[in-house]
């Protein structure tokens, strides 16, 4: 008798803690976050391999797109919390009445790429050439700011018309095109191909490349105060890691995430990953005045609308 009210009071204890844990589970969080094979998501990437999130009692969703405009119609039909995208998206969006806002700049790598054939060794050289890009932009944009430097109008060079990022690469390499701005992991692969990337431009940490950023959705992330924290945290764990550690201990989750060969990943120049950061207002400031110039938002339109505050 004694034997069979141990075996009942065991049962109990193990149902109630299988039905703690269930509440447990149930009671945990989800931000489900969109991202594209880009270096500024890495942070996120990082946290979710190690756990980290999961470790703050936060289940955070990377949904992975190839096309931004798959990634912003899924964030527009209420699908994401946020996403990893750039400054003139998110400014764009919000000046239409969507609720995204910027929770935090992010860390993105680009370099001019030039064809060795072109003549071009710098900026000033771009004067006349033929440069691929998407039109309103956060390339044409890094674009114009880059000439600019040079003392160059946007006038000056012969913009064409390239959507894919691999199709502009790939018109740089057969001399289609002069140069291109490119995003890592672009970047590597065209100087692998035998193209060259000009030196001291779209340095990291510049102003031309602090052009993406972390945007949470408003509406749907209202009331998730404490999850956003966990996701600062967790992000900021994610950052640390990848500044802390050799590239040799993040290259295999690198070469997932950007869909390349490690091969590539181990020759790419990394620079540092900052914690969550909310964007310089001069660099808002400047993709404002851009898209304004451009008719592309009202000329109303404040910039610190499309910040978020109170975090």
């Amino acid at each position: 008798m004694k034997r069979i009210y141990t075996l009942i009071l065991a049962s109990l204890a193990l149902l109630s803690s299988c039905t703690g844990n269930k509440k447990a589970e149930e009671n945990v969080e989800t931000l489900r976050i969109g991202v594209m094979p880009s270096v500024d998501h890495l942070p996120l990437a990082i946290a979710q391999e190690q756990h980290y999130f999961d470790s703050l009692g936060l289940n955070v969703e990377l949904v992975r797109f190839t096309s931004p405009m798959e990634r912003d119609a899924a964030l527009q039909a209420g699908e994401l919390d946020g996403t990893i995208s750039d400054y003139t998206t998110v400014m764009t969006q919000n000046a239409k009445g969507l609720s995204v806002k910027l929770l935090s700049s992010t860390d993105g790598l680009f370099s001019f790429i030039v064809n060795p054939k072109s003549g071009i060794k710098t900026l000033a050289d771009l004067k006349g050439k033929k440069v691929a890009l998407s039109s309103n932009t956060v390339i044409e944009f890094a674009t114009d700011q880059v000439l600019a430097k040079a003392k160059l109008e946007p006038t000056d060079i012969t913009k064409v018309e390239v959507q894919k990022i691999p199709l502009r690469l790939e018109m740089v390499a057969k001399g289609e095109v002069d140069a291109a701005i490119l995003p890592q992991p672009f970047a590597q692969i065209a100087q692998e191909k035998g193209l060259v990337a000009l030196k001291d431009v779209l340095l990291p940490g510049s102003e031309e490349t602090l052009v993406t950023g972390l945007a949470l959705d408003s509406k749907r992330t209202e009331g998730k105060d404490a999850a956003i924290q966990k996701l600062i945290k967790g992000y900021n764990q994610g950052a640390d890691y990848l500044n802390n550690n050799e590239i040799a201990h993040w290259a295999p989750v690198v070469a997932k995430e950007l869909k390349v060969d490690e091969n590539v990943v181990s020759h790419m120049s990394f620079g540092y990953f900052s914690p969550i950061t909310s964007p310089q207002a001069k660099s808002i400031d400047a993709v404002a005045k851009w898209l304004k110039a451009k008719a592309l938002i009202p000329n109303d339109y404040k910039a610190e609308n499309c910040i978020m505050g109170g975090i």
